[in-house]
């Protein structure tokens, strides 16, 4: 059995499934209970709003004669999170705006950028049962201005992003299925449409396929599905995590573009809060120069897991 014919087998149990709770959710409820039913919302109760700002600073400093080596640093950053929800009855509409941005300054070097994101996250539902609601999704993500890696020696490498250089547009509809009051959700659609956009050149062929470099965007259509928990897992420890797994339809059906953030959330006062977060990403389009042992590149290039891992510690403030 082939990975299509897998993933096909599992799309029916699980859609048999959600009919199954469907049905037994939209049973009629007991003669004796009576449900309240208002046609209208109030327009100043549908609309929430809650702003998180957190300013992040780590910095390491050695003697000259120091035994234990190492070299000078200091970083500053800021994790900012803005929400705007809408509910009314049986529908509900999530905005999120996410903005990453991260400096450090390496011995003698002078400050980079070693973090940058602009993220812009929108869902439409219609709850039609308990546990099950239909969703539209839109989702952009890309860098606020250019973008350097940092080598190994501190020293800024080559360009590797900048606004718009890469974009990456999920926008689709499709199940999401919810339980426990919405900490564990899993959203699935067969029409996912997925655009990759490198407005730059000079930048195209990382992150675009030999036959679309010239064009500068790339146009996908596949199954998106996104699994999401949140949970409060001791007093004022939060536990998050976010995952997205890309296929297409129309080039290497099976084969899945993975992006995966963990995060862990400590409240330690009303300001002083500090978060653990960790990034897996695999595209088998975004393409590295491979380097041998020694860290010469062999001018080969090819697709990598890329992880990263952060601890921070700073002010924060939610409003």
């Amino acid at each position: 059995m082939n990975r299509a014919s897998i993933l096909l087998l599992g799309l029916f149990c699980f859609v048999s499934f959600l009919t199954a709770q469907t049905k037994q959710d939209a049973a009629a409820p007991p003669p004796n209970v009576k449900t309240e039913v208002k046609d209208t919302c109030n327009p100043s109760e549908v609309w929430s709003f809650k702003k998180s700002v957190s300013l992040f600073l780590a910095q390491n400093a050695f003697s000259s004669y120091f035994k234990g080596g190492g070299i000078n640093s200091i970083a500053l950053g800021t994790h900012d999170e803005f929400l705007w929800i809408y509910k009314c009855q049986d529908r509900s509409w999530e905005n999120k705006f996410n903005l990453k941005y991260g400096i450090i300054k390496l011995g003698d070097f002078p400050f980079q950028k070693n973090e940058d994101l602009i993220e812009i996250d929108s869902k439409y539902n219609h709850q039609f049962s308990k546990h099950l609601r239909l969703t539209g999704l839109f989702n952009i993500q890309t860098r606020i201005h250019d973008h350097y890696e940092i080598k190994k020696t501190g020293e800024r490498g080559k360009l590797i992003g900048n606004f718009f250089a890469p974009a990456f547009i999920n926008l689709g509809t499709g199940l999401d299925y919810f339980l426990w009051d919405k900490v564990f959700s899993i959203y699935y659609t067969p029409i996912n449409s997925k655009i990759t956009i490198v407005h730059d050149p000079g930048l195209a062929a990382q992150y675009l396929p030999a036959e679309f470099v010239n064009r500068g965007v790339r146009y996908e259509l596949g199954t998106l599905i996104r699994v999401q928990i949140k949970k409060e897992i001791m007093e004022n420890v939060v536990f998050e995590t976010i995952g997205n797994f890309f296929t297409n339809h129309l080039n290497s059906f099976g084969n899945f573009d993975v992006d995966v953030e963990n995060k862990l959330d400590f409240k330690i006062n009303k300001f002083l809060s500090a978060n653990i977060v960790t990034k897996l990403v695999y595209d088998e389009d975004i393409l590295f120069d491979i380097v041998d042992s020694e860290g010469v590149e062999t001018g080969v290039k090819g697709p990598r897991t890329q992880f990263q891992e952060r601890f921070n510690i700073g002010l924060s403030h939610t409003f």
